[in-house]
């Protein structure tokens, strides 16, 4: 009998990877085709042959308008597609392929792998894990489990160092930043709450440097440093290089231009940078503050500040976090490749690892001040974020006309009581019988798994008559049944390098 894979991937912003746990029960980055450790998640579709370049030569394709970065920011957006050669893209398809690259080339090392955990930002919402779980489908892999990258990384640093304690999980990543709190005793690690944003990381940082580029080089030639996107896609790639030299140099010279206007040397400084990027990093405190806060926490309670993420490889960012904590913090190892290796770890399951959903979910309704005695539409919340999961919250509320024959309760994501400021995700409608009173009781049922994924349910307690649905989303971006199983055939047909 072939022993069982225990294999995790890291579908990153900016790279991504994958590993597995050895027979000894070290987990291990398995490297792609290239021999690189970890593959850029990056992918050039070619405009001749059909070929999907993956990885570092997708990278150096040279057509920008053919070449697709970031994609993973746009996960939550059912609307947002690419068109290439007459056909769209969504961000759930462009994943596939990358991961496609993966389960591809590794499988080559370790042998075939069908099932995998992968990880997702702690402040993905439901239409984003839903996306990255259909991506996994499309390129032919069984997902085990969703975990957020913070409980992976910090998996991954209780496996490598003996700690016991409160700990938070700074992950300043490519695209994302994640605040996590945890506690770790033992072998158990209970996870106590997770904040962060969503599109804020290291691709901010090298737009930043970008306008810094383009400012200095109007200032000395007079003219514009790019007029068209292939030309800003040539800067962006220097200006990430700039980043990374940042983080070990003081001060750097970059040659930049174009084909106009000729090339200028231009001097970078650490100074103007971290000067340029420190809104940025505040921002990230105020998230560290609130995380504290929401838990009734000071600094001084926290044992150990765990960094994760490639750009916290910024010296400013271990400096920001030692100033407001009193100690330095430490990175996961590898802040590239950690959360990739504890998902691996979380596929063996080693550890008792207890996480908190990531958004609260209830429903717009009409509440009554009990004070003033006014009423007023309100989003109910009925499962409060950072709740330990798996877990099933009801509430329940009175029709509010007489002869309502159908009742509607919509579904909201987010924390505010206006319902302006939270997200409608689904909607459950009921038929009831006719006639009735205003007053009868309507109790709404919410269930949150381990993967974070929900489910909703209505009862109408006087007739008991009951619907069940699950949250979904509808948009040129939101992949169908049929769509998956046809665009999975379609997937296995391509040529991906």
């Amino acid at each position: 009998m072939a022993q069982k894979k225990y294999v995790g991937i890291d579908l990153g912003t900016s790279t991504s990877g994958l590993a597995h746990v050895k027979a000894d029960g070290t987990p291990e980055i398995v490297p792609n085709n290239d021999g690189e450790r970890l593959t850029p998640s990056i992918v050039y579709f070619d405009r001749y042959d059909g070929v999907k370049l993956v990885g570092s030569a997708a990278r150096d394709g040279g057509d920008p308008d053919r070449t697709v970065h970031n994609i993973k920011k746009h996960m939550d957006d059912p609307s947002y597609t690419i068109e290439m050669d007459g056909q769209k893209w969504t961000p759930t398809e462009i994943s596939a392929l990358i991961l496609a690259k993966l389960k591809q080339d590794c499988s080559n090392i370790i042998g075939e792998i069908d099932e995998v955990v992968i990880t997702v930002p702690a402040n993905f919402n439901e239409l984003a894990r839903n996306a990255t779980t259909t991506a996994c489908r499309l390129a032919g892999l069984k997902v085990s489990r969703l975990v957020n990258e913070p409980t992976a990384a910090a998996l991954y640093y209780a496996h490598t160092q003996d700690i016991s304690g409160k700990v938070m999980v700074y992950d300043l990543g490519g695209g994302t930043l994640d605040i996590t709190i945890l506690n770790i005793k033992g072998q158990k690690i209970d996870i106590l709450l997770s904040e962060g944003a969503r599109h804020l990381g290291g691709s901010n940082f090298d737009e930043i440097l970008i306008e810094i580029l383009a400012q200095e080089y109007q200032k000395k030639n007079g003219a514009d440093l790019f007029q068209d996107e292939r030309q800003r896609r040539k800067v962006l790639t220097t200006s990430e290089d700039a980043k990374k030299m940042l983080s070990k140099l003081k001060h750097i010279t970059e040659t930049v231009g174009n084909d106009t206007d000729g090339s200028a040397r231009i001097d970078l400084t650490r100074e103007l940078f971290e000067d340029a990027i420190s809104k940025l990093l505040t921002r990230t405190v105020m998230l560290v503050e609130q995380a504290l806060d929401s838990l009734d926490l000071k600094p001084s309670d926290i044992d150990h500040v765990v960094m994760v993420g490639g750009s916290t490889r910024m010296p400013i960012v271990p400096q920001t976090l030692r100033d407001r904590f009193g100690f330095k913090p430490v990175s996961c190892g590898n802040v590239d490749e950690c959360v990739c290796l504890g998902a691996a770890l979380f596929a063996k399951q080693a550890r008792q690892v207890s996480e908190v959903c990531n958004q609260s979910y209830g429903t717009v309704a009409i509440i009554e001040d009990a004070a003033t005695g006014k009423s007023e539409l309100r989003n109910s919340i009925v499962i409060p974020k950072n709740t330990p999961i798996p877990c099933s919250m009801s509430q329940t509320y009175i029709t509010s006309e007489d002869n309502e024959e159908l009742i509607e309760v919509e579904i909201t994501q987010g924390e505010d009581t206006d319902p302006q400021y939270v997200d409608i995700v689904g909607k459950i409608s009921l038929k009831v019988p006719a006639g009735r009173p205003a007053g009868c009781e309507v109790t709404v049922t919410y269930s949150y798994d381990q993967n974070q994924r929900v489910k909703a349910s209505v009862t109408d307690e006087k007739s008991g008559k009951r619907h069940n649905i699950e949250i979904e989303y509808k948009g040129d971006g939101v992949l169908s049944e049929k769509d998956i199983e046809r665009k999975s055939a379609y997937l296995k047909q391509i040529t991906i390098v």
